[in-house]
């Protein structure tokens, strides 16, 4: 009997210390914060750029990340959001469908306590932690300022015949790229915007926008996207028309989106569709996410809005230093 209770003794003397050792160990390389990761769609390198930013940084820290692609849904989105904050993330990052549309699952995720963190688009409603953006008015004035200035080389004066293709109506993003290239525009009194449509920052919409509005007008002189998959539509719809013409041709329409796309700065470098990009730094974005959850996590200070720089590419720049160390590649 006295020999049993030895061996048990010298058992739970050997055995415990070791759990404990294995748990500590655990503790060590793991991390419990959960990110909670919704995105409006995946339909272009953009919004992969964003995804592939936020993982790549969640990964250094060993955060798991509960990912979630609306496709342009709003109501999918909510669903999507609300299941998360159902499973208690420690931290919503959001690029909302609808800045309208995402407003009560936002008042929802601060009912619950949980930080949101919004990505290029925000909400019109709830609080917002940090909203991570490059400057979409600055942007889009940069674009109609490019426009004017080739056309004032065309015709030795600001004027011409504009298209603007807007983005997704009701997203902050494109209310405020409108608000930038519309204010803009109008410091040159000679330029007017002769047809102006939503194309969603949709390739497919853009394409069908712009083949019904290239019936409607013979005479056009530049198209602004409010992206790129909005401005690479608009050259397939140009081209399907026959009315494409190298950029050196006086009947020329110049395209220009935002973004800085792969598939728009192909274009810029072989001077064969796209004239000029306007580029952000979305995988750039998606990392300042993730920083900013951490320091949501240790219960530091963050900047409720973070503005990213951007970068006008166009054919005279796209194979320069400067593109290069911006961290553009395609």
């Amino acid at each position: 009997m006295f020999q049993r209770i030895r061996m048990i003794s010298l058992l739970l003397f050997t055995v415990v210390p070791l759990l404990v050792f294995f748990a500590a160990c655990g503790s060590a390389t793991s991390n419990s914060e959960t990110v909670g990761l919704s995105l409006s769609s995946m339909d272009n390198s953009f919004f992969t750029n964003l995804d592939k930013g936020v993982k790549t940084e969640a990964a250094k820290d060993n955060y798991t990340v509960i990912d979630n692609n609306a496709n342009n849904d709003a109501s999918t989105q909510v669903s999507q959001i609300e299941n998360m904050i159902t499973r208690k993330v420690n931290v919503l990052i959001i690029n909302p469908v609808s800045s309208q549309g995402i407003s009560p699952v936002v008042q929802q995720a601060n009912a619950a306590g949980i930080p949101v963190i919004t990505l290029d688009r925000s909400s019109d409603s709830g609080k917002v932690t940090s909203f991570v953006q490059s400057n979409s008015v600055t942007m889009a004035k940069q674009a109609a300022d490019w426009i004017a200035q080739q056309l004032h080389t065309r015709y030795g004066s600001y004027k011409g015949n504009v298209v603007d293709l807007e983005g997704q109506p009701g997203t902050s993003s494109a209310q405020d790229r409108e608000t930038g290239f519309r204010q803009e525009l109008q410091k040159y009194a000679g330029i007017n915007i002769v047809a102006a449509q939503a194309a969603n920052f949709n390739q497919e919409t853009a394409y069908t926008v712009m083949s019904n509005i290239l019936q409607g007008h013979s005479q056009i002189d530049a198209v602004f996207g409010a992206n790129d998959d909005t401005s690479v539509g608009a050259v397939k719809a140009i081209q399907a028309a026959h009315r494409y013409v190298p950029a050196t041709s006086s009947n020329h329409i110049f395209v220009i989106g935002i973004d800085g796309t792969p598939q728009a700065l192909s274009q810029i470098k072989a001077n064969n569709g796209v004239d000029a990009s306007v580029a952000q730094d979305s995988l750039g974005m998606g990392k300042k996410a993730i920083d900013l959850a951490a320091a949501q996590f240790a219960k530091k200070a963050v900047a409720p809005l973070v503005y990213f720089p951007d970068l006008l590419i166009t054919s005279q720049n796209v194979n320069s230093q400067a593109v290069k160390n911006f961290g553009i590649s395609f």
